[in-house]
């Protein structure tokens, strides 16, 4: 998520056993302007380096030129535009017309002229490029695969930890190739099988359902030969048996100021987006305004969220102060058909130190949490890790009643650890660097804990008020009952026969949320009567309306005449 997508990143490297600079370093590189490709001669030649292995010498060179220079940059551009899904050319050492179409499309994605001939600045930009990802403004389309497009050797022994040579280059290569560059930190192209290079083919095979050996056999040649030659490449794993896909968005997923194609992203099956709101008291992200409506507009569930920090005592409240005004002004209310509850990320510094907040306390997240709550009608749903509560708040459980949003990207978990009091999760962030169509830089991705109608419940799209997986589950949790809310409009029914339990509170409590009317004449009665047992009038605070109701139950809201205005939102707790 932005920032959050580096500094998640950073709070679980240790815990995960992931890539520390990864994330990072791709960012960085793709804040680069085109000014890097305008670096002079000199430079260039001074940082020239054989990105591919086969030479650093970086000659000028147009159609008609031949050797290993030519091999070197026709490999470097397939590195350098597969990120892109452009089809891999091949590495031949021959510059034909093929080659000088791909010199035209990289010299068009890094700002330069596009001549077709490879100079100084082409050679400084594509040495960047191929060494880090980047992504093009206009994506490729896929192409007929190429069987040669590292250049080294056609010749595939069975490899293994302690090889070296021109083979070793090769499968380096195609390594880089094959996996995808945001997740997967390119190799060194050194010919030299080490320890890095075995963990590389372990994922690999780990991708293509191989025995995961980190032995180079024919299998392992066959696929790796397969995917680093074509428009496709091995992606993180995603979590089996959570067929529901989300996403989570910041500034740092519109590089160079790309917007978002949220219609694509939809089309490409996620369902639901966290969009990033506020950080602390005086950040508002840049494309909140523009994300949140068009991602909902496009079809998905949406929910925006703020970025706590705990860098002065007692800031709680203002935070929320800002976080609530921001979202308003996108248009979300919480109550529309789509709208997510409100996300509270709860995390480490964002500093790039991993420490706890300096000042962050239960009390001053609950300051947040309870302001939030009462602004929108949601329970919100808090962003966190069962290590942060531990390491940070004393193992907390006074945030037990809340959904959670939990983030771990260890491949070895079938679920995120739960947080001490906590009995369910309803998302999985499982990677930070997920790619989606649509979207021009990595993103952090997400399962979502349950059937499509419980998302639909939890993003008010069901046409039934029943409470979702998630509401249920905090209800039970809950000392209050608030979190176990359901919304409903003016005549809606709600059956509390499935989930009435003796461990669920006694009382119904009703406020109005919505509409025009300030407050409704609200009664609860028996199902098997149809009589009105309770009448009371209900207004913009929680009213207790009955206690100690029976399984089979049904509450009608409101069966009276609201008494100002004609529409009421109400919000249930039980």
């Amino acid at each position: 998520m932005g920032r959050r997508t580096l500094l998640r990143g950073l709070t679980l490297a240790v815990a995960a056993v992931l890539p520390l600079y990864g994330p990072t370093a791709v960012h960085a590189a793709q804040s680069a302007t085109a000014t890097t490709a305008t670096a002079t001669t000199a430079t260039a030649a001074a940082t020239a380096v054989a990105v591919c292995g086969h030479t650093s010498e970086q000659p000028t060179l147009r159609q008609g030129s031949t050797g290993d220079p030519t091999t070197e940059a026709q490999c470097e551009l397939d590195l350098a535009t597969k990120p892109s899904r452009y089809t891999p050319i091949a590495a031949d050492g021959s510059f034909g017309p093929a080659t000088e179409t791909r010199v035209k499309e990289f010299q068009a994605c890094a700002g330069l002229s596009a001549d077709g001939v490879l100079g100084p600045q082409t050679w400084a930009a594509l040495n960047a490029w191929a060494a880090a990802p980047h992504t093009c403004t206009t994506q490729g389309t896929s192409a007929t695969a190429q069987a040669a497009v590292c250049g080294h050797t056609d010749t595939r022994p069975t490899l293994r930890q302690g090889a070296n040579g021109v083979e070793v280059k090769e499968l380096q290569c195609r390594l880089n190739l094959a996996m995808e560059p945001f997740h997967y930190p390119p190799l060194t192209i050194d010919g030299d099988f080490g320890g890095g290079t075995e963990g590389r083919v372990v994922e690999l095979q780990h991708c293509a359902g191989l025995s995961a050996d980190g032995v180079v056999g024919p299998n392992t040649w066959a696929k790796l030969a397969d995917w680093s030659g074509r428009n496709t490449y091995c992606t993180p794993p995603r979590p089996a048996g959570y067929p529901i896909d989300g996403l989570d968005t910041a500034k740092y997923q519109h590089p160079g100021g790309a917007p978002i194609d949220w219609k694509a992203v939809r089309a490409s099956g996620v369902e639901f987006a966290t969009i990033k709101a506020t950080r602390g008291l005086n950040v508002t992200d840049e494309y909140l305004a523009t994300d949140l409506p068009a991602a909902r507009a496009a079809g998905l569930a949406v929910a925006p969220y703020h970025f706590y920090t705990g860098t002065a005592a007692d800031t709680g409240g203002a935070q929320a102060d800002r976080f609530i005004a921001a979202v308003r002004a996108t248009g979300y209310t919480g109550q529309r058909a789509g709208d997510l509850p409100p996300v509270f990320d709860l995390e480490r510094m964002d500093d790039g130190t991993g420490r706890c907040p300096t000042y962050g306390t239960v009390a001053d997240a609950k300051a947040w949490l309870d302001k939030v709550e009462a602004a929108f009608g949601r329970t919100p749903v808090i962003y966190t890790q069962k290590s942060f509560l531990d390491d940070c708040l004393g193992s907390t459980t006074a945030f037990a009643r809340y959904p959670l949003q939990l983030a771990d990207y260890r491949q070895s978990i079938t679920q995120p650890p739960l947080p001490n009091g906590s009995t369910t999760w309803a998302m999985w962030q499982y990677t930070d660097a997920a790619l989606f169509p649509g979207i021009k830089a990595p993103a952090t991705a997400d399962v979502f804990n349950g059937t499509q109608a419980d998302l639909d419940r939890l993003a008010n799209r069901s046409s039934t008020a029943t409470a979702s997986a998630s509401a249920s589950v905090a209800a039970a949790a809950a000392t209050t009952c608030y979190g176990g809310a359901v919304t409903v409009r003016y005549g809606d029914v709600v059956d509390f026969g499935p989930y009435w339990t003796t461990s669920r509170c006694n009382d119904i409590n009703v406020r109005v949320t919505g509409g025009t009317a300030d407050y409704v004449n609200a009664c609860v009665k028996f199902a098997k009567t149809g009589t009105c047992n309770h009448w009371t009038k209900v207004g913009r605070s929680w009213t207790t309306i009955a206690t100690d109701v029976l399984d089979g139950t049904k509450f009608t809201v409101p069966n009276g005449v609201p008494l100002e205005g004609d529409d009421a939102v109400m919000q249930i707790a039980f």
